[in-house]
């Protein structure tokens, strides 16, 4: 396995999703991770211009980088234009987004935004978790494949949520073996008996299998983004133990 340094941990920032953007960039302050991927309910383009200035001030002054942007919800074209000059404007890398997987025009208008603001382009899967209807949503490997077989562009390609695969019963493993080479971020959830979303290492998922395949892949270069959806008392101590529970996978494959 590649060297622990090889692989950036990131946040969701859906983690603190109770707390102000300013409060979830102190408590950050207090763990070793330094790159966040930006919900659009801590910031957004449809705050007003105060809200905007002073969010983006805020996060300048902290030490934490926003690598990422999304999830991104998607029904129609011209919808995307806004949040994607937004993530650029924040010197993120790459967005990710949710949308129907039939929808081949909003496919095409992803692909022109991300030339357009140079941005990466990670499609999201979910699961019945948060979605009753699943034709408008990635829930599965062969909607994420049928995607990005068709569209064979550079600057599209897959946000794994491993939680939400495993919910569907469909493996980890067997996403980043399909699709590896097309990973632009993953977001590192588990389900347990306790939580159904719950901190990478405290349920199904395993992690060394999953990290190690991230090189078998060639995906090592892909953000893994921690991500949960806990009570908020239990928010950052959940945080330090799932970047213990990386780290430990990391340095225990190499």
């Amino acid at each position: 396995m590649s060297n622990p340094s090889d692989y950036s941990i990131s946040v969701q920032s859906v983690v603190f999703r109770s707390r102000s953007l300013g409060d979830l960039l102190d408590a950050l302050e207090s763990t070793d991770i330094d790159r966040l991927e930006l919900w659009g309910e801590h910031l957004s383009p449809e705050d007003d211009e105060a809200t905007i200035a002073a969010g983006r001030r805020r996060v300048e002054e902290s030490s934490v980088a926003v690598d990422g942007y999304g999830v991104i919800d998607i029904e129609d074209t011209g919808e995307a234009r806004d949040s994607f000059a937004f993530a650029a404007d924040l010197g993120a890398e790459y967005v990710t987004v949710n949308y129907p997987p039939a929808r081949d025009d909003i496919t095409e208008e992803l692909v022109d935004l991300a030339e357009a603001f140079d941005l990466d382009v990670g499609i999201h899967n979910y699961s019945t978790v948060h979605h009753d209807d699943l034709s408008t949503v990635f829930s599965g490997i062969d909607d994420v494949r049928s995607v990005v077989d068709r569209y064979d562009h550079p600057r599209l390609g897959v946000c794994i949520d491993t939680g939400h695969f495993l919910v569907m019963d469909e493996s980890p493993a067997d996403v980043i073996s399909t699709v590896g080479d097309r990973i632009v971020a993953v977001h590192l959830k588990d389900t347990s008996d306790d939580e159904i979303e719950d901190l990478p290492g405290a349920g199904t998922l395993d992690l060394p299998t999953v990290l190690g395949l991230f090189d078998d892949h060639g995906a090592v270069d892909a953000p893994l983004v921690v991500e949960y959806e806990l009570p908020d008392d239990r928010a950052l101590p959940a945080l330090r133990e799932a970047e213990e529970n990386v780290r430990t996978a990391v340095e225990g494959g190499r």
